[in-house]
């Protein structure tokens, strides 16, 4: 049976944005770049009062709509209209997936893809509403640690990659097992870049679409070039596959680094079948050391940003000043 949406689920920096323009090359799928529209609004919903009156359901689908327009990787050849949308709309759910929808229709496909990992926080939401097809992608967490040590977002401390990471796959191993076979897919950063022609063609077997060869001419698309002019974080993308991008944990992670990672997350890294090097029993932190992690780790954030490229900033600058202007309003009631 075709599907008709994909949500990817797993921890960013495992290869999702590759896989995304892979399978954005397919000529049944649009899978633009992921603006994090559920991470970004469900916590501040009730800012926006009783969605039921109009002026209040207009007001978030103006912001979400200007918080799509501002994404770092644009979305292109779609424009929105406001009134269409909260005329057929009536909560942030259906505001997100008519937007993808209109995405879809955009780019002339039949299938959405939706990147955003984190919405492994909403599959609640996600299975009422629209019961996607679920991609877990997932690679070994210690190179996702060296990934996430330079990337602009997310931890730098690898006891805390270590503790998101962890927590990550342990919420995906519980979904899962709630979903028959037919539902999702588990793919590791590890195949799809050894042998992405194998995997790419076990995946679109499970969409029930049939393999397209441009999937693999990913890096010379106008997404791709765009993507990687978009963030440090994000350059590869717009280069071949790098096969052996795998295990550099050994050489850029020291033993410390490692032993931490792996006293948090020995658990999913066995069950994911990736070696473990430390005696697990033998790792403990005092809270004088979690302290001293959590120090380290909020300097080395401000450091990245402060760091990155007058452009990269600029990039993410429009959200940034876009949920300032939110968080300043009062509560609607």
């Amino acid at each position: 049976m075709k599907q008709e949406v994909i949500q990817f689920i797993g921890t960013q920096r495992s290869g999702s944005n590759l896989l995304r323009l892979m399978l954005n090359q397919h000529e049944e799928i649009s899978a633009p770049h992921p603006p994090h529209i559920l991470q970004t609004f469900m916590p501040i919903l009730p800012r926006y009062g009783d969605l039921s009156l109009r002026r209040n359901r207009y007001q978030l689908v103006d912001d979400v709509c200007n918080w799509v327009e501002c994404n770092p990787v644009k979305w292109t050849n779609v424009i929105f209209d406001r009134d269409e949308i909260v005329a057929a709309t009536s909560s942030l759910l259906e505001i997100f997936v008519h937007l993808y929808q209109l995405k879809r229709e955009a780019d002339q496909a039949s299938i959405w893809c939706c990147k955003s990992t984190f919405n492994i926080d909403y599959t609640t939401f996600l299975e009422q509403r629209i019961k996607p097809f679920y991609i877990y992608l997932y690679r070994d967490g210690r190179d996702v640690a060296t990934s996430f040590q330079k990337a602009y977002v997310g931890p730098k401390h690898v006891y805390h990659i270590a503790q998101k990471w962890h927590q990550e796959q342990m919420k995906v191993y519980l979904f899962l097992k709630t979903l028959e076979a037919t539902r999702f897919i588990s793919v590791s950063y590890e195949a799809l870049t050894s042998e992405p022609k194998y995997t790419l063609t076990a995946i679109c077997e499970k969409l029930g679409v049939d393999f397209d060869q441009n999937m693999l001419d990913y890096f010379t698309s106008q997404e791709s070039v765009e993507t990687s002019q978009s963030g440090k974080m994000w350059a590869n993308v717009a280069k071949p596959i790098i096969a052996n991008n795998t295990q550099k944990y050994l050489q850029l992670l020291t033993a410390q680094e490692i032993q931490i990672f792996e006293g948090i997350a020995a658990d999913s890294l066995n069950n994911l079948g990736y070696k473990v090097h430390t005696a697990i029993e033998q790792v403990t932190w005092t809270e004088d050391d979690i302290l001293a992690f959590d120090q380290i780790n909020n300097q080395k954030m401000e450091e990245t940003i402060r760091n990155s490229s007058v452009i990269e900033q600029s990039k993410r600058q429009g959200q940034a000043n876009l949920l300032k202007l939110i968080l300043s309003r009062d509560y609607r009631i």
